[in-house]
């Protein structure tokens, strides 16, 4: 009778030295969730606001929502929404298809110097661009770029130096496509280009969307370049530092309303092509 007296006592005592660091480790990740989801919550509704409201009431949501705030922010930003999109189409369509071509000759085609080649690509991913900043500027004024407020000097670094990753993620991928595939096309008489567009581009099309999504959020919060090259073509990031913030600087919660805009496309990219973003992820990681 002791001798199971003692066996239940051992064994609530392991329960208990199991369920404390449990409760422990659950009580950290709600508190760091609480993190990250109160200052969401907080720009939400903060953006929804009366604006004599917000002083004393900023911690805590309040009635009534005043959804017109959305409606004069979208109103001052849609110019510059639409200009980051004429960016992100054109800009990152073009830096997709470079990057895919590239990392498709790296991965597929044998040629003198490719090692050496791919490895200096991959070494400017270690090199932050802030270094370079100022000899783009430098050349872009020197070809008049920045001049004019055109949209391109916008879009050509995107298709200069925004492919970088992108070659380094596809080249990974297509080297994990077997051979066997490419070598039976070229013995039926398809050429590069074709082994390239009609096996490999359609194999990547999930990495490919995951790069265009992650593409398109670094061009949606990118504010330094366009800030620095433009004048009044800003993308919305940009418009949102310099213009609009400005504009409102003694009305916060239209400050609120503007980044809640500015954010509103990317979350419905998100919620919409989440699938295929996590397909791509989960892909990219296999082949790596």
């Amino acid at each position: 009778m002791q001798t199971e007296t003692v066996r239940r006592k051992k064994i609530s005592a392991d329960r208990v030295r199991q369920i404390i660091p449990q409760v422990i480790l659950n009580i950290c990740i709600c508190f760091l969730l609480f993190l990250m989801l109160y200052p969401l919550a907080m720009a939400i509704w903060n953006a929804l606001k009366i604006d004599y409201l917000f002083e004393n009431t900023k911690w805590y949501p309040t009635l009534p929502l005043v959804v017109t705030n959305l409606i004069d922010a979208f109103g001052l930003l849609d110019s510059y929404i639409l200009n980051t999109v004429e960016v992100g189409i054109f800009g990152g369509g073009g830096l997709i298809i470079i990057a895919s071509i590239s990392a498709y000759t790296f991965a597929k085609m044998r040629f003198p110097g490719r090692k050496a080649m791919y490895a200096m690509v991959i070494a400017l991913l270690m090199m932050p661009g802030i270094l370079t900043l100022i000899p783009q500027l430098m050349i872009y004024r020197g070809l008049g770029l920045t001049k004019s407020d055109s949209i391109f000097s916008l879009i050509l670094p995107l298709w200069t130096s925004g492919p970088i990753f992108g070659v380094f993620l596809l080249t990974s991928f297509f080297r994990g496509i077997p051979n066997d595939i490419f070598e039976a096309a070229k013995i039926d008489g398809a050429g590069d280009f074709v082994c390239y567009f009609r096996i490999a581009l359609p194999i990547c099309m999930p990495i490919m969307g995951t790069l265009a999504i992650m593409t398109l959020v670094n061009i949606w919060n990118d504010y330094l370049w366009p800030m620095t090259v433009m004048e009044d073509r800003l993308t919305i990031a940009a418009a949102l530092v310099r213009v609009y913030t400005s504009e409102h600087s003694s009305n916060t919660t239209m400050q609120f309303a503007g980044y809640l805009v500015s954010a509103i496309p990317l979350i419905v990219l998100f919620v919409v092509a989440n699938k295929y973003y996590i397909e791509g992820l989960i892909g990219s990681s296999i082949k790596l």
